[in-house]
């Protein structure tokens, strides 16, 4: 048997030795903008073109309640064919929606929400979301800068069109 002086200069020695392993390649991993191109370029992630994306949030959300809930790529058809100007379409040619309209409109329920609730329109159940929505249908909700419901029925019109 050995006296505990002897087992414990053992145990100094097992646990001082080091055990070094150099990888046999450098492995690097590729940079976040690698991993978000090609997410981007498959299509699983869509950048709002026109939107900013608390808008292109509320977009989403109001496209979801509008149309089925199948057609989560409403919004990004939206964005993507918003104009920024109507000056270049022909005048008998339906209208594709204008940007400064989308935005306003965006804004403005945003803005309303935040004031009634304290929440964004997005942080909002989708009942209560729906409920807002019936409020500006029906006139009950409105702005000085916008006609809210005009908007939300032109939005409901792109909307269901872009949905089929």
């Amino acid at each position: 048997m050995q006296s505990p002086k002897q087992q414990e200069s053992r145990i100094v020695a097992i646990n001082t030795e080091q055990v070094t392993v150099a990888p046999s390649r450098r492995i690097t991993a590729p940079s976040p903008t690698i991993w978000l191109k090609r997410l981007i370029d498959s299509g699983t992630l869509y950048i709002p073109q026109n939107l900013n994306p608390t808008q292109f949030a509320t977009l989403q959300a109001i496209t979801l309640l509008l149309s089925h809930p199948f057609s989560q790529y409403t919004a990004s058809r939206i964005d993507a064919s918003m104009v920024t100007s109507i000056s270049r379409f022909e005048p008998d040619a339906p209208l594709p929606p204008v940007t400064f309209d989308y935005r306003l409109g965006l804004d403005e329920l945003e803005t309303i929400t935040r004031t009634r609730t304290g929440y964004s329109f997005t942080e909002l159940h989708t009942d209560l979301q729906d409920a807002i929505l019936s409020l500006v249908a029906s006139r009950d909700l409105t702005s000085r800068k916008l006609d809210l419901a005009c908007w939300l029925e032109d939005l409901q019109t792109h909307t269901l069109a872009l949905a089929a």
